[in-house]
């Protein structure tokens, strides 16, 4: 029996580890000089890669590094199956490769690394993080917008709120549009506030 354990940057999810298992898995397979082992079977755990190997409209690296080492096989006289196990029920053989996973995870010499190409998907996680940080760090700081800014000075607040995009409201919170204020500045309006109004011309439509 052959075993081997590799270890990942921490950024990689389950079911990329879980391809990376597989190719290294496929490459093992021309090294089999026995008859017998023509014919092979790989079991995962992960109903994502096994979804995503069927799903031709998946283009990810590792899945596409899969296809094309399966592609190759049958010139090499060699035949795969791929099939899927419920994970932590007593398989022997999937348990042991959880044992080994979790060796590979915790050995803290990164030269061990085998593959380290950070996931298109953790790149845009990241951006999707730092760039609502960046947005609101300037909106605290520009000297623009302030009308606007002073109905939602949190952007993440504003996010979450559903809000009917009008013509009216979009005149309120920027003090542009048919508000007395706004009129009264470029000199269409004699007055800048409504009889009672207050001095914002925001409420003035």
């Amino acid at each position: 029996m052959t075993k081997g354990k590799y270890k990942l940057q921490s950024c990689f999810s389950n079911n990329q580890a879980e391809q990376i298992a597989i190719l290294k898995a496929l490459k093992q397979l021309p090294k089999l000089d026995d008859p017998k082992d023509r014919i092979a079977a790989i079991f995962i755990d992960s109903k994502v890669t096994l979804d995503s190997l069927k799903n031709y409209f998946m283009h990810s690296f590792l899945i596409e590094e899969i296809r094309n080492t399966v592609r190759h096989l049958p010139s090499l006289n060699r035949t795969i199956h791929f099939g899927w196990v419920r994970a932590h029920i007593g398989i022997e053989g999937n348990e042991a490769a959880d044992k080994l996973a979790k060796e590979a995870a915790h050995d803290e010499n990164d030269r061990n690394i085998v593959y380290d190409s950070v996931p298109a998907t953790t790149v845009a996680t990241e951006i999707n993080k730092q760039g609502p940080t960046k947005w609101q760090s300037q909106w605290n700081s520009t000297e623009k917008g302030a009308l606007c800014r002073s109905f939602f000075p949190v952007l993440e607040l504003r996010f979450k709120m559903k809000i009917p995009i009008t013509p009216e409201f979009t005149a309120i919170i920027t003090g542009r549009g048919k508000t007395k204020s706004y009129l009264h500045r470029f000199k269409l309006a004699d007055v800048p506030l409504q009889r009672g109004g207050a001095d914002t011309g925001t409420h003035n439509i």
